[in-house]
């Protein structure tokens, strides 16, 4: 991803003033392939370090975090309900953070039913309670520490990081890790597909497939030119192993893994990052620089594995109208 070195923050959130009233919405190719898109929290200041990863409790409860330009040196851990339409007023808890890395924005993965998360560009991996507080997963190698973009294995109750060390496969109950692909703090946007056999990330501007067993390079598809990040899966359902992507240009792309076809699915936002599963419903966290967006593929898929139909309660998931709905030098955030 760009924008990633924290000095370079303060001048991108200038930049990205203007734009960021910007609602992302569905394109009409979103609206046929039956994705829907609502606001999950919105609220975040426009000119700060928006919201980016987020992890499912184990109470079911939403944490994030959310570091802001203005408040140079301290960041905010947030809890809210696992519910749409939010503000951050709406949050159950509020809890400053110290930044100790030069992105401080938290990358965040749920796995094994828990939440682990890092600071990017350097951070220790630690695991979140219900409250918010968090403490270092033990038992790691002292000089491991995150890059950018983390997943939970959901096959298995793994991680799956970006690293100094490369790409790692991290067991939090233990402590053991796997280098899957040796090239230290080499991408950004992993993801796992939902069989637990391909590591997806970004590297370069494009999207890159690797073996999840020998860290072997598959394939590779061209970003297009949108910035691409945060990745996600597709499991069950006609569009079942193409890749939702969440772009710096404020669109979100669906990449046809067998074609290797990226067709815009969403656009008109302001700077798509990371993405996060909500692994109790199939649906997908998109975080854009002043809100967090939700994307749902419809009846009998999920995006990111886990929750059945993707589909949340009808009064949760309205549609915004055929488009209109409320998803390196590297980024400015820190899946």
């Amino acid at each position: 991803m760009q924008l990633k070195a924290f000095i370079s923050l303060c001048g991108a959130a200038v930049l990205m003033s203007g734009p960021a009233q910007a609602q992302l919405a569905l394109t009409p190719a979103g609206v046929a392939d039956g994705f829907t898109l609502t606001t999950f929290v919105s609220g975040y200041s426009p000119a700060a370090y928006g919201p980016l990863a987020q992890g499912i409790l184990p109470d079911g409860n939403v944490i994030t975090g959310s570091a802001l330009i203005g408040n140079v040196g301290m960041g905010t851990i947030y809890i809210f309900k696992d519910a749409d339409n939010q503000t951050l007023s709406s949050a159950l808890s509020a809890a400053p953070y110290t930044f100790t890395t030069g992105n401080p924005q938290y990358a965040m993965a749920t796995a094994g039913g828990q939440v682990y998360g890092a600071q990017a560009f350097g951070g220790i991996y630690e695991h979140f309670d219900n409250s918010g507080a968090h403490t270092p997963v033990a038992g790691l190698p002292s000089t491991l520490r995150s890059d950018l973009g983390m997943w939970g294995d959901l096959a298995n109750g793994h991680i799956v990081s970006s690293s100094n060390e490369g790409i790692v496969d991290i067991n939090p109950l233990n402590g053991a890790v796997r280098v899957i692909v040796a090239s230290p703090n080499c991408c950004d946007g992993v993801t796992v597909s939902p069989d637990g056999k391909t590591v997806y990330a970004e590297s370069g501007g494009n999207i890159l497939a690797f073996d999840y067993a020998s860290g072997a390079l598959l394939n590779t598809f061209p970003g297009g030119g949108h910035g691409p990040d945060g990745t996600g899966v597709i499991s069950g359902g006609k569009l079942s192993g193409d890749v939702v992507v969440n772009n710096n240009d404020g669109t979100v792309g669906l990449i046809d893994i067998k074609t290797g076809t990226e067709t815009i699915i969403a656009m008109g936002g302001t700077r798509g990052d990371f993405v996060s599963p909500d692994t109790t419903n199939g649906t997908l966290f998109l975080s854009q620089t002043e809100r967090i967006d939700r994307l749902s593929c419809g009846t009998g898929c999920s995006i990111g594995g886990g929750g059945g139909s993707g589909v949340p309660e009808p009064a949760t998931f309205a549609l915004f109208g055929l488009g209109l709905a409320a998803l390196g030098l590297r980024r400015r955030r820190g899946n």
